[in-house]
């Protein structure tokens, strides 16, 4: 993906209709595109790829400076275009 750092970075929150309840979580990303891949994949990662994710389900909420992400978070921005942070539903 991108090889440079994004000054700030996207918080899409997502709520989505699980097979086993409500899935919250925060895709950390540039762009609403790349949360909605970044988003899928998780959802399959965690066994519910068949939940609806459009931007209904994950809507942007506000950016944060890149610099207060760990160093493995902003590889993974780097790798990845993005990452996702597990919330409580």
């Amino acid at each position: 993906m991108s090889e440079t750092m994004p000054d700030t970075v996207r918080v899409f929150d997502t709520w989505v209709k699980g097979t086993k309840g409500t899935v919250h979580f925060d895709v950390m990303t540039t762009d609403e595109a790349t949360a909605l891949r970044l988003g899928q994949v998780y959802l399959a990662q965690i066994g519910e790829s068949a939940a609806t994710l459009t931007t209904k389900e994950c809507q942007y909420c506000h950016s944060e400076p890149s610099v207060m992400f760990s160093a493995e978070q902003q590889q993974q921005l780097k790798d990845n275009g993005g990452f996702i942070v597990p919330m409580p539903a």
